[in-house]
Parts: structure tokens; C-alpha cells; sequence
């Protein structure tokens, strides 16, 4: 791996220009596409003793490029065009979300390392990004897509028609955005939760299958699951249904094989987050249609 990247970079035309560094070489790669090359580049600290300290180094003068793979298009975004306070630390970087199926946009949010520890429970249904942006890979346009605090969660549907989000101050309120139009439709679960997400969009983008966090009071600040609740959405005709009401086990997704959460069309696999039950390290089946719920293994 070593010998090999630095080449692959290098045909990639992955450098900065004079007085800036890219950060976290290694990572390119794995960040990066078979058509797009995306990197970002920070100003040279004085010393490695003063990285740390406040206004020594202008992480706004940070540019993130995107580079095609032919070398034909590059695209630059200046960290001072966006709200950067997040990633205004070293070892910060934009990082891709998505890049579209149409191949014209990419999705990217402002990300540093290490990131934050020590999650509660229900962090299981809530995204580790806090806000989203977008670039246009034909024009170069960029922007933000979703800004900080307006989702909780979200995902994208297979076929990039539609983005779903949960609402973080509300979290029993859905919404259904069609990506090309704008559009946009708020749904209500009617139910008492602290956090809705962990969507699991069907291969068709038919449907979506999103959980909901019920709270409870406990001493332990990370313990503040009692159970979850499983919903299908249809966002077609925006209909919602629950089909798992309050289940102690916790569940969230897990990915029967490497590629995928689903078994078949009608059944997704469960992991059960909740230590204090029997059913914690194993896998389970969950029909979408009926609400079945079986054991199918132990885990992993």
C-alpha cells in the first residue's frame, strides 16, 4: 500500500500549492472515487507545538479540491465561502457523504479526526455529520444542501429521488425532500421519542424503513433507550406505518452480508443495542410486511 499510493496520487495530481499541506494523505483514496479525486489542503504550521494554539494557524485559508480523473476539471472550495467553525482545528478535512448517481453532484460535509467518543444509546439514530453541503461536478457550483440543526438523521434513496431527514428538536417529525425539485413534505409519527433514523431504503427506492427511539430515565447518560419502534415509510404517497411498536431490544440495522441490510424484499436484519436482555449479541430477521421479528444467529 505504501509504495502504490503515493504514485496513484501523483497521477492524480494530488499537490498543493506552495505553503499549504494535504491533510491526511493516506486517506485520499478510500474518500475518493474511480472518476473524482478529492482532497484538502491546509496551511504549513510554524511549528508542530503550536498547531494546537488558537489563532497560530488561518484554517480558513483551507481549499478542498476535486479533481477529475482525466485531469480535465478541478474544483476548488475555499473553507472561508462556508461555515467552517466545526473543522477550524488540524486534522479537518471536507469528506464525501454521497456522491450521486448521476455522477453531477456530490454530497460532503466538514469532518475532523479523532472524532467525538462516548455516544449515548440513541447516537444510533442520529447522523455523525452536522451539516450537509453540495457541488454541481458539471459547473462547480457549490453550496449548502442542509444546514446545522436541521436534521437528525438522514439518508438518501438508492436512486437519488428523494433524501429523508428526521427533525433533532422534533424527532417524531419526518421529512420527505425530492432532491431535484426542492420539494418538500413534513410527516408526523405521533409518537413519544427522543430520536428517529437509522433509514434503510430498499433497493427500488420504493421503500424506507426508519427506527424510533423511545427514552427513559436512568442515572447512566448513555443508557437513554427503553426500546425502539420500527416504521415503513412510502414516500410516494407519503403514508407511514408502524410495524414494531416499543420493542425493548433496541434494535437498529445490520447488514446481512457485506453489500447489504436486506435478506430479501421483504425482510431486513436487526442487531439489539440493549446489553441488559438475552437478545444482545445476536442477529435477527424483521419482516417489514407482518412485524415478525426471529432469531436468525449469534453474533458476528
Amino acid at each position: 500500500m505504501f509504495t502504490e499510493i503515493p504514485a496513484t496520487l501523483q497521477a492524480r495530481n494530488v499537490q498543493c500549492k506552495d505553503g499549504f499541506v494535504v491533510e491526511q494523505y493516506m486517506e485520499i483514496l478510500r474518500l475518493s472515487n474511480d472518476e473524482w479525486t478529492m482532497f484538502t489542503c491546509s496551511p504549513l504550521e510554524p511549528d508542530r507545538n503550536s498547531r494546537w494554539t488558537p489563532g497560530v494557524v488561518d484554517y480558513g485559508a483551507r481549499y478542498t479540491q476535486i479533481v477529475s480523473a482525466d485531469l480535465s476539471r478541478t474544483w476548488t472550495i475555499q473553507h472561508s465561502s462556508f461555515d467552517y467553525s466545526v473543522i477550524d482545528r488540524p486534522d479537518a478535512l471536507m469528506v464525501p457523504f454521497h456522491w450521486g448517481v448521476d455522477g453531477k453532484h456530490l454530497y460532503l460535509y466538514p469532518s475532523y479526526y479523532p472524532g467525538p467518543s462516548g455516544f449515548p444509546d440513541s447516537a444510533v439514530l442520529r447522523s455523525h455529520i452536522q451539516s450537509l453541503y453540495r457541488i454541481n461536478l458539471d459547473t462547480g457550483d457549490f453550496g449548502p444542501f442542509l444546514d446545522r440543526g436541521q436534521f437528525g438523521d438522514l439518508a438518501f434513496s438508492p436512486d437519488d429521488r428523494y433524501i429523508v431527514f428526521s427533525d433533532p428538536e422534533t424527532p417524531d417529525e419526518l421529512h420527505v425532500r425530492t432532491v431535484d425539485t426542492g420539494r418538500e413534505v413534513q410527516i408526523r409519527l405521533d409518537e413519544d421519542v427522543v430520536a428517529a433514523g437509522a433509514f434503510t431504503w430498499n433497493a427500488d427506492s420504493t421503500k424506507v424503513v426508519l427506527f424510533a427511539g423511545h427514552g427513559r430515565q436512568t442515572d447512566n447518560w448513555q443508557e437513554d433507550l427503553s426500546g425502539t419502534s420500527i416504521f415503513v415509510l412510502t414516500p410516494s404517497s407519503i403514508h407511514v406505518q408502524r410495524v414494531l411498536a416499543n420493542d425493548p431490544r433496541t434494535f437498529i440495522p445490520y447488514r446481512c452480508s457485506d453489500s447489504t441490510f436486506w435478506q430479501d424484499e421483504t425482510t431486513i436484519c436487526l442487531y439489539s443495542t440493549n446489553e441488559d436482555l438475552d437478545s444482545w449479541n445476536k442477529i435477527f430477521t424483521f419482516n417489514i410486511t407482518t412485524g415478525h421479528v426471529e432469531l436468525l444467529r449469534p453474533f458476528p
